[in-house]
């Protein structure tokens, strides 16, 4: 038997509402982890509230430009000596 196709889950998956629900209920929870998870989030005053407008937008700016820009290789190479890991750049 094939699965059906179920648009309306899909749709919610896209513009992030199970994110949502999670970042709800843990600003209930455990406000402490809450702002731990979402720090980049809570810095550009983005809550649960306008993450369907923050996909929209990302979605809207995607479809005028949908060419991909490679980013510049930063020319930084790792080393890895048994469980310890060195970056060129230092970190």
């Amino acid at each position: 038997q094939e699965p059906e196709y179920d648009a309306e889950a899909h749709k919610d998956k896209i513009f992030g509402v199970h994110l949502k629900e999670y970042m709800e209920m843990l600003q209930e929870e455990d406000p402490t982890k809450y702002e731990a998870h979402f720090s980049k989030f809570i810095e550009n005053d983005i809550d649960a509230e306008k993450l369907e407008d923050m996909y929209s937008e990302a979605h809207s700016k995607i479809r005028e430009d949908p060419d991909h820009e490679a980013a510049e290789k930063k020319g930084i190479t790792h080393e890895r000596n048994e469980e310890k890991i060195t970056s060129s750049d230092g970190t």
